[in-house]
């Protein structure tokens, strides 16, 4: 494969991205990937019918669909259902993607082309340049993004914040134990800070944001409302900046 940069690889895919949603009439969030996919590359997206699910040994099984059919299962919820078609639109971005970078399409491995699926969905349920100007705007906080980009997870909000230029750590915390910690400035374990540790007390009692600022770290933690599981999300950032 033809050498780039992590720099070149994120800039083509960004101007891809933008000229994709600018050619359908998309200019500004939320971006409905449902609708994308089908106006964009004709890839039709069919609900399966609960009474045709086969019990599957983890519960209901959708139905497999036709090539290049998206079906979606009637308890997929709403961040799910764009998830799935934002990866089927980043899967046919890749020839375009690979292309741009010099590299010929279909020499990719497979692993490759996970990888670069895996990125770009992100950015294009949440384009950089919008995303960088309303986080900012909004302060980081991870409720005011949500209601703007509601096609979006949290856990994917939050994970895009680490794709922007201000330092920060970002942790997803399940009844009290870390699911993932990660830092875009420097490695990340799973050990938290006091800051982080005070910051999902606070959350935890009052079931809304909080912050707390503790050794060096201002920590702001946002409960997750939906899923099985007590979610917190925490975003550190350090206090020298």
């Amino acid at each position: 494969m033809t050498d780039f940069t992590a720099e070149d690889l994120f800039d083509v895919v960004d101007r891809i991205v933008a000229d994709l949603l600018g050619r359908n009439g998309i200019d500004g969030p939320p971006v409905d990937a449902v609708a994308l996919v089908q106006d964009a590359f004709g890839i039709p997206v069919t609900e399966s019918d609960a009474e045709e699910e086969e019990s599957g040994r983890f519960g209901p099984r959708a139905r497999r669909g036709r090539r290049r059919e998206i079906v979606l299962r009637p308890d997929q919820s709403n961040e799910s259902r764009h998830a799935v078609c934002a990866r089927a639109c980043a899967k046919e971005l890749l020839p375009t993607i690979l292309a741009k970078l010099g590299v010929v399409p279909g020499t990719e491995n497979k692993g490759a082309q996970t990888s670069l699926i895996g990125l770009v969905a992100p950015r294009l349920l949440l384009p950089t340049r919008w995303f960088e100007r309303d986080a900012r705007k909004a302060g980081y906080d991870l409720t005011e993004l949500k209601t703007r980009y509601d096609t979006v997870g949290y856990e994917l909000l939050a994970a895009r914040m680490l794709d922007l230029d201000e330092p920060c750590v970002i942790a997803v915390v399940d009844n009290g134990a870390v699911v993932s910690r990660r830092g875009n400035r420097e490695a990340a374990t799973k050990k938290l800070t006091p800051a982080e540790e005070t910051c999902i007390g606070l959350v935890e009692t009052a079931r809304e944001s909080c912050v707390a600022r503790k050794g060096g770290w201002t920590v702001r933690g946002w409960p997750v409302p939906t899923g099985p599981f007590n979610r917190i999300i925490l975003r550190s950032v350090p206090d020298d900046l």
